[in-house]
């Protein structure tokens, strides 16, 4: 996989879960609201993430799972994005997996996310609903 340099680090929190629905063979399907600290690196904004999402987890420990949300600077832009979460239970229960993400912004300064690429590394502890990230460019 072609990455590129390191975008960002993140760390947050669950705030919120429901179940949608339970099926032996579709497995569970949970919404989820989190928030999370985005720490940038180079160019790449720093600020408060909060979103969204999907998470479909499948008998066999694979979990799908779909987001969005929105970035809030610190100098008060925003950034809105989706992703898109392909992971696993590990033998430690931690669950490890990669998130593909996009976005757009309407902020000239940060115009030049409206064309990235991220694919973040993500590890869940769901014992206590915390999660961090670290995000690259994918080229």
């Amino acid at each position: 996989m072609p990455l590129g340099g390191r975008l960002f680090e993140e760390k947050g929190k669950v705030t919120s879960i429901s179940i949608e629905s339970v099926h032996p063979v579709e497995g569970t399907k949970v919404k989820v609201d989190f928030v999370s600290e985005i720490k940038g690196t180079g160019n790449f904004p720093s600020g408060q993430n909060m979103g969204l999402g999907i998470m479909n987890q499948y008998p066999h420990g694979v979990w799908d799972s779909s987001y969005h949300g929105v970035i809030t600077t610190r100098e008060g832009e925003q950034f809105m994005w989706w992703g898109h979460e392909k992971s696993r239970v590990g033998e430690s229960g931690q669950v490890r997996g990669l998130v593909l993400i996009t976005g757009f912004t309407h902020s000239q300064k940060l115009s030049w996310l409206n064309k990235l690429i991220m694919a973040a590394e993500i590890e869940f502890n769901p014992q206590v609903q915390e999660f961090a990230g670290t995000g690259y460019e994918w080229k």
